[in-house]
Parts: C-alpha cells; sequence; structure tokens
C-alpha cells in the first residue's frame, strides 16, 4: 500500500509537469527563412537595421549565413521608431552569399516553402519600392488555398500604413529617419530620408484547419517587393519544434521525484 501511494504521488508530480509543459506549448510559431535572397538590408540602412552580416555599407553584402531573432523594438538605435509593435516577432537569416531579403520584381513570384501543420495566421516582413501592391497565395496539403488580392506595400524609401481588416492587418513596423537619399541611405550629401518595413498580418481560413500549410506564393505587382522575413502561427503545439527549456526542467523534474520516491521505498525495505 506504501509503495502504492509514493508511485501514485510521483506519478502525479510527473503528469503536473507534463501538463504544465503542454500548456507553454499550446500554440506555437515557426519561423520561415528558407526563401532565395538578392540583397542585404542591413549594410543598405546605415547599419541601424539588425544585423546579419555587417559588410560594407551600401554593398548589399552581409556575413555569410548569419541568423539573428528580431521583435520590432518600440526604440532603438539611431533614429529608429515604431509607434506600432503587436509583439509579432521574426528571424531574419542571411545566405552563403550574405543575402538577407529578396527582390521580386513586377510580373515575378517568390515561392516560400513552409511545412507548418493546423496555421492559423501568417506574418510577413516587408517593404517596397516606389510603395506596390502584392497578391500572396496560400496552399496546404488536402486542396486548402486562399489568396489575398492587391495587398498594398508602403514604399520603403518613406511612406506607412496602418490599417485592419477582418482577415489583413497592415502596419508599419521599423521606421529610420536617416541622413542620406536614395535607396540604400548611404550618401553624404545631407538630404535626409524616412526608410519603412511593413508587417503583414493574414487570417487563414478554416480549410486550413487539419492541414499543412506547405507554402506561400509571392507576386509582385508593381516596381519591387521586398520580403525580410516570415512567421507562422499555428494551433498545433508541435508547429514550432521543441518544448521550451522550462517546460523540460518541469519534465526532468518530475521523473526525478518519481526516482527519488522509489530510492526511498527501496531504503525502508532494506531498514526493516
Amino acid at each position: 500500500m506504501e509503495l502504492r501511494r509514493i508511485l501514485l504521488a510521483a506519478c502525479a508530480a510527473v503528469g503536473m509537469s507534463l501538463a504544465a509543459a503542454n500548456a507553454q506549448a499550446a500554440g506555437s510559431v515557426a519561423y520561415v527563412t528558407d526563401f532565395a535572397k538578392t540583397n542585404n538590408i542591413y549594410t543598405n540602412l546605415n547599419e541601424q537595421f539588425p544585423n546579419t552580416g555587417p559588410g560594407t555599407p551600401g554593398s548589399g553584402v552581409g556575413t555569410p549565413n548569419s541568423t539573428v531573432p528580431w521583435t520590432p523594438p518600440a526604440t532603438g538605435p539611431g533614429n529608429l521608431q515604431n509607434d506600432v509593435n503587436n509583439g509579432i516577432s521574426f528571424t531574419l537569416a542571411s545566405d552563403a552569399a550574405g543575402r538577407d531579403f529578396a527582390e521580386i520584381n513586377g510580373g515575378q513570384s517568390l515561392i516560400v516553402p513552409i511545412g507548418v501543420g493546423d496555421a492559423t495566421n501568417v506574418y510577413l516582413l516587408a517593404g517596397a519600392y516606389d510603395g506596390v501592391s502584392a497578391s500572396i497565395t496560400f496552399a496546404g496539403t488536402g486542396g486548402a488555398t486562399q489568396t489575398f488580392s492587391n495587398v498594398f506595400i508602403p514604399d520603403f524609401n518613406g511612406g506607412s500604413i496602418n490599417s485592419v481588416t477582418p482577415t489583413l492587418a497592415d502596419q508599419t513596423v521599423f521606421q529610420v529617419h536617416d541622413v542620406g537619399a536614395g535607396g540604400t541611405g548611404n550618401s553624404t550629401n545631407g538630404a535626409t530620408n524616412n526608410y519603412d518595413l511593413t508587417e503583414l498580418g493574414f487570417t487563414l481560413g478554416s480549410q486550413f484547419a487539419g492541414q499543412t500549410l506547405t507554402s506561400a506564393t509571392i507576386d509582385s505587382n508593381g516596381y519591387m517587393t521586398l520580403v525580410l522575413g516570415m512567421t507562422v502561427a499555428s494551433s498545433d503545439a508541435q508547429a514550432g519544434g521543441v518544448p521550451e527549456p522550462s517546460a523540460w526542467a518541469l519534465m526532468i523534474a518530475g521523473f526525478g521525484l518519481t526516482g527519488a520516491a522509489l530510492r526511498r521505498r527501496r531504503a525502508a525495505v532494506a531498514l526493516a
């Protein structure tokens, strides 16, 4: 009877640990960085953007194979401004050539592989030259598909937006008021300019429930659309990967309690 009591208590501890781990993992996010890159935005913003490679200012070439997590900050170095921050974070990554964002010319498309189950929302960190619209089509298993047509993206070189519809939220999440003219902001003629990046938030329909979101196809309708990163939110606790370190700690502690209980029981039997 005593052994049963000890084992039940220990199992309860493990169960609470697992429950806590599951509660922490309820819902998840996945950071999508595996898409073709053509330029490095860090070197093109007088190095005021998160560092995916120092490179040479204006060169568009940063450090190869560099990754940095980034949440749009409320304030930051230099003349960085951000009036809207909903807490969505991104992962920025450079390729083997030190490039960390994609430029999609008008009439061209970028296919971004995703592979996330039970996706509910997709957040795209983007910009544009001259202000353009783009169409984004999400595709999933089981024939699931959803298209957002003619989504406006404000001019990267000056311009901002903040609007919400039932399925789409646009907001400027990063703005630098920089000394310099032109798209790179590295001239020395004393001119000033604003450089803006926009977060596009898409709410996916019920057709993606129980399916895997396989890809996003971005079609640029204007001069050039810029894509820096993508974050996918899912109702699947495992979509984003492994449990948090704190969850592992809870589970290990639970198993430790089980072992300790058994050792105490064996010691008591030996003494008797």
